[in-house]
């Protein structure tokens, strides 16, 4: 039998609740580009109990099998049995990293243990990247082979990380309505510190303090999805009680992926909100005195569902609600809004070519509607759409819906 995380304990029933009833292989962007058992929901479900048992080693081809996963929780928020798919996956790609001391597996915990939990060795990545990409490095080993072609999708990164712009703490320049956290995550601070600017300033319009401790790290999330598990939870524990020590009231977040981990986390210790929801339910935006400019060109929008914010956290009408408020908007619906792009942080990077032939059917949705804007709720759908446009010769752009607010807002 093989050694076991202590939470794997808490969830061996689930094995049992599966029927094999398919419903999960109908919703898998995996299996519908790899019809293969293997590929389904209910296939690795099946191989995390085997690897528990013991009925099979932790070797590589269980770590490959493992991997074909987005953690998008397709799976998870339609199955009938109620079953959480991707935390099983999550717990069985522990089982295989703890018993099988591959020089992959080593790797794996260096990057997601130690460097991706100290914001210090994060700071100094971004530098390096910075560096590689002025001198041409990255460009050249990405089109050589000697490096992955998901380089390409990091785009030319900003002057510097929002972190390092912003204040600590944001007063509000209306009236005080609440003292709110702000969590940062590490692909808005060091991708698209834009979003991060906007963020805070719509905070800070509508009547927030804003508080962005300097302490906080990583949400957790891509330790948990890469086998890492109690590495994962200690980061969400860790930030809990930062933001419980700045007594804040609630805590709001622009990345769909970190507000659904933290909010899984900490459970009822402290309120966690997207922040559209957050300014939509409880600041009450609205921008009736808004009116559309005379003689600017209507901008054609349509919007993509993040899967950690539509599957994970159930919040869908609210970022479609946002759009629609905003004058000079057309709003149009895409077809299959809610599929997957294939990014899934890590994944594209571990199976890129496998990536893009599911963001290719997105490409395809969004191109179905004739949109200016392509807007998303998380940073890494951010960077896989806008690489698939690219890809594909398309001149439309990618933001976050509060981008979009704080040009309308004028901020």
């Amino acid at each position: 039998m093989l050694s076991q995380p202590d939470q794997l304990k808490d969830i061996q029933s689930q094995f049992q609740k599966c029927v094999r009833c398919g419903l999960c292989r109908s919703v898998c962007p995996i299996f519908k580009e790899d019809r293969r058992e293997t590929a389904a929901p209910r296939g690795k479900v099946f191989l995390a109990q085997m690897l528990a048992e013991g009925e099979i080693t932790p070797d590589s081809k269980a770590a490959q099998n493992l991997s074909m996963c987005l953690m998008c929780e397709s799976c998870s928020s339609e199955c009938p049995s109620g079953i959480e798919v991707h935390k099983i996956v999550s717990l069985a790609r522990s089982m295989v990293n703890e018993n099988n001391p591959s020089l992959t597996n080593k790797a794996n915990k260096l990057i997601f243990k130690d460097l991706w939990s100290k914001p210090s060795l994060m700071n100094l990545s971004f530098n390096l990247i910075k560096t590689g990409q002025a001198l041409g490095l990255l460009d050249f080993g990405t089109k050589s082979g000697l490096l992955p072609k998901s380089g390409r999708l990091l785009g030319e990164l900003p002057g510097k990380p929002a972190r390092q712009a912003l204040p600590e703490i944001v007063p509000p320049t209306t009236r005080q309505k609440a003292r709110t956290g702000y969590f940062l995550g590490c692909a808005t601070n060091y991708l698209y510190p834009q979003v991060a600017f906007s963020t805070v300033k719509i905070l800070s319009h509508l009547g927030c303090e804003v508080v962005i401790p300097r302490e906080l790290t990583c949400c957790g999330l891509p330790q948990l999805a890469n086998g890492e598990p109690a590495a994962g939870h200690n980061l969400a524990r860790q930030n809990l009680q930062i933001f419980k020590r700045a007594g804040v009231e609630a805590v709001v977040c622009d990345c769909a992926s970190c507000s659904a981990t933290l909010a899984e986390n900490w459970g009822q210790a402290l309120p966690v909100y997207d922040a559209v929801k957050y300014i939509i339910q409880e600041l009450k935006l609205d921008l009736s005195d808004k009116k559309q400019i005379n003689n600017q060109p209507i901008k054609i929008v349509t919007y993509h569902d993040p899967c950690h914010l539509a599957k994970a956290q159930r919040i869908r009408q609210q970022p479609r609600q946002l759009l629609q408020m905003l004058p000079g908007v057309e709003y149009r619906e895409m077809p299959g809004a809610d599929n997957c792009c294939g990014g899934a942080g890590t994944f594209v990077v571990k199976n890129y070519d496998l990536s893009m032939r599911i963001l290719d059917r997105k490409i395809a949705s969004i191109k179905e509607t004739g949109a200016d804007i392509v807007a998303t709720c998380c940073p890494t759908c951010t960077m896989q759409l806008k690489h698939g446009l690219d890809k594909h010769g398309l001149q439309i752009e990618v933001k976050h819906p509060l981008e979009l607010l704080a040009e309308t807002l004028g901020l």
